[in-house]
């Protein structure tokens, strides 16, 4: 672990230097992760590097994974010569925020699962009702195979940061797909920059369009221009916002994506400079989002009335004073707020997006507002 810090930082660290101090930041995470991950076969991510920081903490969490596995190894059935019961639905991402909330919502409606897992989570998605599947979005073979015992897909899981592993895993879903619904869990990135304040669902897209955004939309296109074709059932791509909810890996979205920059700020204290309404020529500047439970519930919806094209999962919107307001009130800091006539560009977003074909399914509950979400997940920031 030493040695893959001094290649990527130039420095060698002792067991227990930070990784920010030593001139760390999240892009390096991510490099050092994946090149841990594809040359060594370590179970990590780039939030585990901005979360655990020093060599010495991620060796112990590489310990505690590999135990976690050996004990899991020798406790669960082998997954590929099992027989699923009728109607098993293949959730991909299930370690992820997203995944875990669609996999609690299908135990809500008792449906049987086959969730794709490295063996080193298999824990967090391994329960009643759940058989796991070893495999990932690099092991195409996998995908095919698992794809094929499935009466129905939910495909959730994304690299964030390798689009063309996300397309190429994709193509392999949808090449074995060949019965029941399949629903893909996608972003509203792939509308890219429309020229107007809402967005319609099923708008065209609209360049420029970030790597992400596109690889969205590169996947959309595999899977609608399959469905219904050769046995296949229908697709329901739902496109989602900023997913909010307490899990840990929803909160490291806080922190560190998209609205990391005012999450960073308030923690430290630091001042905010947002976007004054009119700047640009935009009336208004802020975040769209879902709770990760309302979400859930509209993927879960799809499985039974597929809408055979493009939805919105959208929970509301929330202008960037609003959001710097509340958290900075939640964090305890005395961030000076301040607005200015000019756009950073993480918070250079200004579309409302329309979402009535899931309406139903996203109405909200009790203690889905947003302040409340956000306070759930803010609680433990200071420890």
């Amino acid at each position: 672990m030493t040695a893959a810090f001094a290649t990527l930082l130039g420095r060698t660290p002792g067991p227990d230097d930070d990784f920010f101090v030593l001139g760390g930041h999240s892009l390096v995470a991510v490099q050092l992760a994946e090149r841990l991950r594809t040359g060594l076969a370590l179970p990590l991510t780039g939030l585990d590097v901005m979360e655990h920081r020093t060599p010495r903490a991620i060796a112990a969490l590489l310990d505690t994974r590999e135990a976690e596995r050996e004990r899991l190894a020798a406790s669960l059935p082998t997954a590929r010569t099992r027989q699923p019961r009728e109607g098993t639905v293949l959730v991909t991402g299930g370690t992820g925020g997203v995944g875990a909330f669609v996999l609690r919502e299908l135990a809500a409606r008792g449906r049987s699962v086959l969730a794709l897992s490295r063996p080193e989570s298999a824990h967090l998605v391994a329960g009643e009702g759940v058989e796991v599947v070893e495999g990932d979005l690099t092991d195409l073979d996998g995908l095919r195979a698992a794809v094929g015992r499935a009466d129905a897909v939910i495909h959730a899981a994304c690299t964030f940061t390798r689009p063309e592993v996300d397309v190429a895993a994709m193509a392999a879903m949808v090449e074995a797909w060949n019965r029941g619904p399949f629903v893909f869990v996608s972003s509203v990135d792939a509308y890219g920059r429309p020229a107007g304040p809402r967005v319609a669902e099923e708008a065209p897209s609209e360049r420029p369009l970030s790597a992400y955004g596109q690889a969205k939309l590169d996947c959309e296109r595999l899977l609608m221009r399959a469905a219904g074709t050769e046995g296949r059932g229908g697709a329901s791509v739902v496109r989602s916002p900023i997913v909010w909810g307490p899990h840990d890996r929803l909160r490291d979205q806080l922190r560190w994506g998209a609205t990391g920059l005012l999450y960073q700020a308030a923690l430290a204290g630091e001042p905010i400079d947002l976007p004054r309404p009119g700047t640009a020529e935009h009336a208004w500047y802020g975040a769209p989002w879902v709770h990760a439970a309302a979400l859930a519930r509209a993927v879960g919806d799809c499985l039974e009335n597929p809408v055979h094209g493009v939805a919105n999962a959208v929970s509301g919107h929330v202008a960037w004073p609003e959001l710097a307001d509340e958290l900075t009130r939640l964090l305890g800091s005395d961030s000076e707020i301040a607005l200015v006539d000019r756009v950073h560009p993480d918070l250079d977003h200004r579309w409302h997006y329309a979402s009535g074909r899931l309406a139903t399914a996203l109405d909200e509950r009790p203690g889905e507002d947003w302040r409340s979400v956000l306070a759930a997940m803010t609680g433990d920031a200071r420890r």
